[in-house]
């Protein structure tokens, strides 16, 4: 009976994992695939105004919208956010091998085909380029109904799709025949006519040239809002295949601030959990860190901000090694241009302090924890300021340069001699240091990297 118990707690755990969202990434590296009608419009306007999304390039297929009608809509909807440099593709030009290569070869990262319309280009895509698979992260696909398959985007071409999500890929299918719940209403639209961003002033345009058929409801609107916002969608895998999932339901009060936020220029992207947004109000902050906030947060950005202050409170002072830890982290990140909780760490800081403060900076910054067991102390060598971070198979070494260390060596060892460890001057000299190193030391400048 135990045995049988456990297997099933094992089963439900791993159905649990291979349902769940993906994790939040710095940025989405995407191709849109699709067949221009105006609910796409509005899509891509979504997408076009997503601070965390990359569009690479746009593929322009039939449906209910000619290519040749349709690509001139494209054009002019790119014009609107001055990004005529996305480069577009139909016909016989998705086909060419090199400008899929180029695309995702280019992309620095996996790339996530968000697909707005029928599916014949992205199908001809995995089956023409198997070797270029991997660097597909996954794909999402609006359909009206997953289980069972309807629709106009599945049956325009039955075996483009059926082949597709037999190919292995992740898909997620964004569903709306479940609910019948509007986010560009008569109230949005009177919200939005306040605002003068591109976004809100497309989005009207949009709605006044279209047919009344075309602006009720929403369908593949939600496919872009699904891209940056997995946790308000209810999605769930098909029975046997766990690489396929599919939305049952959604929360569209948060939907439409998702929509009402970014129609306004107020939508923030990045890793949050109980926070949506950090706070950086100058008077919660002590009065010697505010000193630093502005010129700190505009030359590292407000995400090495928040890990380093996240850093200071979790590690219960201000240290030089907590704040290279936290910096570490953040370039990490930004290498694989991914956000927290992915990374694996590899440190060889060790365990005696001030070296091993470091290991705080790096669980802040990166979601490597202890309690989620993605850290991983090396104790077997001498300790040093550097760490080896993996994420998806890839490795890389990061290590303070020996300029900089022998620079923070010489202030601890000064400090000691004139005030020792237990002197409450010496911790207001490291702290001072401290929050100088934190707004001098520029990332990208004080580490050495290397790829493994």
């Amino acid at each position: 009976m135990k045995k049988i118990f456990f297997t099933i707690l094992l089963l439900t755990i791993a159905a649990a994992l291979l349902s769940s969202p993906l994790h939040s990434k710095l940025k989405h590296n995407i191709i849109i695939d699709t067949d221009c009608n105006s609910s796409d419009m509005r899509a891509i306007g979504i997408l076009l105004s997503h601070p965390g999304v990359n569009i690479k390039a746009i593929l322009i297929s039939d449906g209910e919208i000619d290519i040749k009608p349709g690509k001139k809509r494209i054009k002019n909807l790119l014009r609107r956010f001055d990004a005529d440099t996305i480069p577009l593709a139909s016909g016989s030009e998705i086909s060419s091998a090199v400008f899929l290569r180029n695309i995702l070869l280019a992309s620095g990262g996996e790339i996530t085909i968000v697909c707005l319309g029928p599916l014949p280009n992205t199908s001809r895509i995995i089956r023409d380029n198997p070797d270029l698979n991997d660097k597909i992260e996954e794909i999402i696909w609006y359909n009206d109904t997953a289980n069972p398959l309807k629709g106009f985007n599945y049956e325009f071409d039955r075996s483009s799709a059926d082949q597709l999500l037999n190919s292995g890929i992740r898909i997620d299918i964004v569903t709306n025949s479940y609910i019948n719940k509007s986010i560009f209403d008569p109230a949005f639209y009177k919200k939005a006519r306040k605002s003068k961003t591109k976004l809100a002033k497309t989005l009207r345009s949009i709605h006044n040239l279209s047919l009344p058929s075309e602006n009720s409801g929403q369908k593949e609107e939600l496919a872009a809002i699904f891209l940056g916002n997995h946790e308000l969608f209810e999605i769930i895998p098909f029975e046997g295949k766990e690489n396929l999932r599919y939305t049952i339901d959604y929360n569209i009060s948060a939907i439409k601030e998702v929509v009402y936020d970014m129609t306004s220029g107020n939508y923030r992207t990045g890793h949050f959990v109980a926070f949506y947004s950090f706070p950086f109000s100058r008077e919660l902050y002590t009065y010697d860190v505010r000193q630093i906030m502005d010129s700190a947060i505009k030359q590292y950005g407000p995400d090495e901000w928040k890990a380093c202050v996240m850093t200071d409170e979790f590690h219960g002072h201000l240290g030089i090694f907590s704040i290279v830890g936290a910096k570490m982290g953040i370039l990490a990140r930004d290498y694989f241009g991914i956000g927290t909780d992915l990374i694996e760490i590899n440190t060889y800081a060790g365990s005696k302090e001030p070296l091993s403060c470091m290991n705080d900076g790096l669980q802040v910054s990166t979601g490597a924890t202890l309690g989620q067991g993605l850290i991983h102390l090396q104790s077997d060598t001498i300790a040093m300021p550097e760490a080896v971070f993996t994420y998806n198979n890839k490795s890389i070494l990061i290590k303070l340069k020996s300029e900089y260390l022998k620079e923070v060596q010489a202030v601890i060892t000064e400090g000691i001699k004139n005030y020792g460890l237990q002197d409450e001057d010496y911790w207001n000299l490291i702290r001072q240091i401290s929050i100088k190193y934190w707004e001098e030391w520029d990332r990208e400048r004080i580490f050495d990297l290397i790829i493994l």
